[in-house]
């Protein structure tokens, strides 16, 4: 079992599992309940879309721990233009990374600051990673932007090789394929974020939250 990414999650509940969805409809009104106590406007998942959903599935939840690290050591050398990123031994672990701990520690990244097995980001700007509490509960106590995670995300791309264009399509598909299936450099860390940015250009274009389960 693995880390599955859905988003349009209301849509194939109404259509497949009436029950989840009455479930989902009440976190959803919890999640606006959030947005509103945090001065940001509620919004509607949509219920109908002329698209089906996105649903990605199966890598490990280890995997999100490959890409944070990664994003960790990107964002440390930001200012230095020479860095380039060189390949982690397969003895590290990835979460037990000193320089993933402190950037955990800011709690402004939205990559970074949520679950790793559940929990939601929306199509909304936020003005910081939000948190569930008593009150209103959400799977995965943290709210992120779809916004903000394609931000982050795209500040990786030049690093792992990812060619997007400027409606954030991915250019090179059949090369980064052909590296992830011959398991070559970064490969996981760029699996992850090809997975990401399609789920967040998704949500953002369909106005439909990000699922993690």
């Amino acid at each position: 079992m693995g880390l599955s990414i859905i988003t349009g999650i209301l849509v194939d509940f109404i259509e497949n599992e009436p029950q989840g969805y009455q479930a989902y409809e009440v976190i959803f009104e919890n999640i606006n309940a959030i947005l509103v106590k945090n001065n940001v406007a509620p919004y509607q998942e949509p219920k109908v879309m002329e698209t089906s959903p996105l649903q990605f599935g199966g890598f490990p939840y280890s995997f999100l721990h490959h890409l944070r690290r990664f994003a960790a050591h990107t964002w440390e050398n930001e200012d230095n233009e020479n860095w380039k990123p060189t390949v982690f031994s397969v003895e590290d672990e990835p979460s037990a990374d000193a320089i993933l701990e402190d950037h955990y520690s800011y709690m402004s990244s939205h990559l970074l600051t949520h679950s790793d097995v559940e929990g939601f980001y929306i199509p909304v700007a936020l003005p910081e990673v939000l948190f569930d509490n008593d009150e209103f509960p959400v799977p995965g106590a943290m709210i992120g932007s779809s916004y903000d995670l394609l931000s982050e995300l795209k500040s990786l791309t030049t690093h792992l090789g990812i060619e997007i264009d400027e409606d954030n399509k991915l250019t090179n598909v059949d090369e980064l394929n052909t590296i992830i299936s011959n398991e070559g450099d970064f490969w996981i860390e760029i699996l992850v974020c090809v997975t990401l940015i399609d789920a967040a250009k998704f949500s953002i274009e369909n106005k439909t939250a990000i699922l993690f389960n």
